[in-house]
């Protein structure tokens, strides 16, 4: 019995650890369970759609519409013509205000020429694309009446009897924004004549609506520049190291320089008094011997002389007799209501990318002295 008991607890110790064996989980983590697949998952075969280009014309339009009103608010701010004539005789308040005023109409032409620059790159996926060659059109019109603008007023600040009404520096800044706008203007058309021909039937392109602008006839802010140097001719030297973009503007404003040797660089109307060879021309039918004003297109002989207190003379000396000796005679000459006298010429200026023929009034004083010259308007 006792062998019995012996065989007996051995087999029962055999089927413990064959129990145990079976039931132990394998050595490692257990492999992962399949995971079914999501109803919502796309076919791995399928490539998924390119994101669309998104449309960044909202946000364009509304930084547009604050250089806008930034404009308008310089333009309203311009100063009066009350406010300039305080300019040239030498006021401190005005000459600071209207220094301020046009600080901010030069940024404004800044503000314009960003707008007429920005459209086109925004237009095409553009869904507000009428606003935006709105904007691009008034931006035109806003810089046009911040050019004339700003250059009256730095003319005034030039000629002032106040040293320092203005800063080299100023119109160096003013030049370079009237640079940017005609390289701007050069640049649209250029791509304005790349621009490929549409398919048929396919809508028109929008670059198309795109229309430049002439530049003003007379190059904004040379003239002030060079009646500033003739006043500050120790700083004409600094005109050397404006930057090469602007080769152009300094050899308009050393030209403008030349014009001016031999009269008043503050350009105000004193009598410079008559030379030995002088003479006086007589207008508007002087029955003294003067000179008739002549019709558009038909040259005035200046040569002739009249006496010196004839009503509606004008001196032969100075300005007008230099002009004389390089122009020759004149279209045209008439007396102004204000007491001036227009000596009409036609010549080539800047205008846009070409050169434009415009039609030029140089306004003299009694005495010969070149007050200003207008563009007459076709």
């Amino acid at each position: 019995m006792y062998r019995n008991a012996i065989g007996f607890c051995a087999v029962a110790i055999v089927g413990c650890v064959t129990e145990s064996k079976q039931a132990r989980p394998p050595d490692g983590p257990p492999p992962p369970a399949a995971q079914p697949p999501r109803a919502t998952e796309a076919p791995r075969t399928m490539e998924s759609a390119p994101p669309a280009v998104p449309d960044r014309s909202r946000q364009v339009l509304d930084d547009i519409q604050r250089q806008q009103r930034w404009t308008r608010e310089a333009l309203a701010a311009r100063p009066p013509p009350d406010e300039l004539r305080e300019v040239r005789d030498g006021d401190a308040e005005a000459v600071a205000d209207t220094r301020k005023r046009f600080r901010r109409l030069v940024t404004a032409i800044e503000r314009t020429t960003w707008i007429r620059e920005t459209v086109p790159s925004v237009l095409r996926d553009s869904s507000e694309q009428d606003k935006l060659v709105a904007a691009f059109d008034q931006a035109a019109r806003d810089r046009n009446e911040a050019f004339a603008a700003a250059d009256a007023t730095a003319r005034a600040l030039a000629e002032s009897r106040a040293r320092n009404a203005v800063s080299l520096d100023e119109l160096r800044r003013a030049l370079q924004n009237a640079h940017r706008a005609r390289q701007g203007e050069q640049k649209l058309a250029s791509n304005l004549g790349r621009a490929p021909a549409s398919q048929p039937n396919a809508p028109p392109d929008p670059f198309q609506r795109l229309r430049t602008v002439p530049m003003p006839p007379e190059p904004p802010f040379v003239a002030a520049t060079a009646r500033y140097l003739s006043a500050h001719p120790a700083e004409e030297r600094a005109l050397d190291s404006w930057p090469p973009q602007l080769a152009d503007e300094r050899a308009q404003v050393r030209a403008a320089m030349a014009r001016l040797k031999g009269g008043s660089a503050a350009g105000d109307t004193a009598d410079l008094g008559p030379g030995e060879d002088d003479g006086t021309l007589g207008l508007e039918g002087e029955q003294d011997g003067g000179v008739p004003a002549s019709s558009e297109g038909e040259a005035a002989d200046p040569g002739a002389s009249g006496a010196q207190g004839a009503t509606g003379a004008v001196q032969v000396s100075g300005d007008l007799k230099r002009l004389i000796a390089r122009r020759g005679p004149p279209l045209r000459i008439a007396q102004r209501p204000d007491g001036l006298t227009a000596f009409r010429y036609s010549e080539q200026r800047p205008c846009g990318v070409d050169q434009c023929t415009v039609t030029v009034d140089y306004l003299f004083n009694p005495s010969g002295k070149l007050v200003r010259s207008e563009v007459v308007k076709p």
